[in-house]
C-alpha cells in the first residue's frame, strides 16, 4: 500500500535530510515543494496521508497548509516542524490539528518514530 507523503519545505539541509529518511520507509511516495502556492495547489488536488510542513513557508503559514491537508483529507497525519522552540506555537499547532510540532534541525529519530507510529497504525 502506498503512502502519499507531502513535505513542505524550503531549507536545503532540512529537505536533505529528511529525504535521506524517507529513503528508510519504500512505502512512501513523496512529493516535496518549498512553495506556498504550489503548495496550495497540490493539497487541492490530492489526499495526502502524510503531511510534513515548516511552520512559516514563504507565502503562507504551515497552519493553513495543515488546514488544507486535513480539509482534503481529514485523516490526513499532519507534522509540523518548526525553527522555533515556542510553546504557545506548539500548543497551537496541535489544537489545530497537526499530530506534533518539531524542532528544527529536526531528529531524524523523532520523526521515524512518528512515521512508523503512523504506519503501525495505518496499513
Amino acid at each position: 500500500m502506498e503512502i502519499k507523503l507531502l513535505l513542505i519545505e524550503e531549507e536545503g539541509y532540512v529537505v536533505s535530510r529528511l529525504e535521506e529518511l524517507f529513503g528508510d520507509f519504500p512505502e512512501l511516495a513523496v512529493s516535496r515543494t518549498g512553495d506556498a502556492e504550489e503548495a496550495r495547489l497540490l493539497l487541492a488536488d490530492n489526499p495526502y496521508d502524510i503531511v510534513i510542513t515548516d511552520i512559516y513557508v514563504r507565502g503562507a503559514s504551515g497552519l493553513e497548509l495543515s488546514h488544507r491537508a486535513l480539509k482534503t483529507n481529514p485523516k490526513c497525519c499532519v507534522i509540523v516542524i518548526s525553527g522555533v522552540d515556542n510553546e504557545d506555537l506548539a500548543r497551537n499547532a496541535v489544537a489545530e490539528g497537526a499530530y506534533d510540532y518539531v524542532i528544527k534541525p529536526p531528529s531524524l529519530d523523532k520523526i521515524a518514530s512518528l512515521l512508523k507510529l503512523y504506519l503501525k497504525f495505518n496499513r
